[in-house]
């Protein structure tokens, strides 16, 4: 990844877009973004010290944003160090918003964020801006727009995909989804971006089907264990059960397992959001139609230019939105697929 790419559209690479490709890797769009914002009136220095602060260091899905994060230092010949940082889990938002206190009083040339909270991390944020230290956030959008750029999904749409999916997987299955049920297993009751996972997915399953019925959403804080069994409690009070939607990973993992227990998967759709081994394996399985996968790595990437940027009082994009892909079991095995899905070994 040379190149800073973001893209304005949802990507939804099925296998009949896919079977029109000719390229190995999908084409880049123009950024989507408000207007164009100065990083600040920094000056052009030989190096450059990045701290990329995660949510979670125990997701495999913040990791690969961190990868993405080292390359972009590993491909600038020296002139970028990366230090990385964040809380064991997401459900740690004091413990974030001291690292990153910690990381503005070492003044380091810029940060990117992927803040848990949109309002904690506020004031050590505007802090860091005031002292000249540009940030550069990605994921949840925060309160302020002090930020130089910030680079997220639009995750009220990629859900909304899942859910257009969802109907064409009822149909070509036969299952009449008129009075059926749907429901949706959320990661965390409190945050914007589940929030819009959650509301765009349903939003659009009620305008593809107006008279399905969705479910009170299961909140889960983060356990993937608690979305297996919120998921077989579903299935066993509700026989016509036909859909169901996880906001994240961990969500996505624990549905697969009880649809897998349940021996759900031919009268149950379901999917989730990003990826992890448990979640490829289960879509290879039949236990899970699909999952929406972000592009954690670009992220990280393009943060680190886009701060390095900003310290160098170049103008960036103020807001980027980022490609997101939807992986089925017929077009996981593409090239361009595979590079999202394991990107530490494209």
């Amino acid at each position: 990844m040379k190149k800073r790419i973001m893209s304005l559209l949802l990507a939804s690479l099925t296998a009949a877009s896919c079977a029109a490709c000719s390229s190995d890797t999908p084409a880049a769009a123009p950024a989507s973004s408000a207007a164009a914002s100065d990083g600040g009136s920094g000056t052009a220095k030989s190096s450059y010290n990045v701290t990329v602060i995660i949510k979670a260091t125990e997701s495999s899905y913040w990791q690969t944003l961190l990868l993405g994060a080292k390359a972009a230092a590993d491909e600038s010949g020296g002139k970028i160090k990366v230090t990385t940082a964040g809380p064991a889990s997401e459900s740690d938002m004091e413990k974030q918003v001291t690292i990153l206190e910690n990381t503005v009083a070492a003044k380091p040339d810029g940060i990117v964020l992927a803040s848990i909270s949109s309002t904690a991390t506020v004031p050590a944020v505007e802090q860091a801006v005031k002292a000249g230290i540009p940030v550069v956030t990605v994921d949840n959008k925060l309160g302020t727009d002090v930020y130089a750029e910030h680079i997220a999904t639009d995750h009220a749409a990629a859900a909304a995909t899942a859910a257009d999916e969802m109907a064409k997987q009822w149909k070509a299955k036969g299952i009449d989804p008129s009075g059926k049920k749907v429901a949706v297993i959320s990661s965390d009751s409190s945050s914007p971006v589940n929030q819009a996972r959650c509301k765009g997915f349903a939003d659009e399953i009620k305008k593809q089907v107006p008279g399905i019925s969705v479910l009170p959403t299961r909140f889960c804080n983060g356990d993937m264990q608690k979305a297996l069994d919120e998921t077989d409690n579903l299935l066993m009070a509700n026989k016509d059960l036909i859909g169901i939607f996880g906001d994240n990973n961990l969500m996505g993992d624990g549905i697969a397992k009880s649809i897998e227990q349940n021996k759900a998967g031919d009268k149950v759709v379901s999917y989730a959001f990003d990826s992890d081994d448990t979640e490829i394996q289960a879509i290879q399985n039949g236990h899970l139609t699909g999952i929406i996968v972000q592009d954690p790595y670009g992220m990280g990437y393009n943060g680190v230019l886009a701060v390095v940027s900003a310290a160098e009082g170049k103008s960036v994009e103020h807001d980027v939105v980022s490609k997101t892909t939807l992986v089925t079991k017929d077009n996981m095995s593409d090239s361009a697929v595979q590079k999202l899905l394991y990107p530490d070994k494209n």
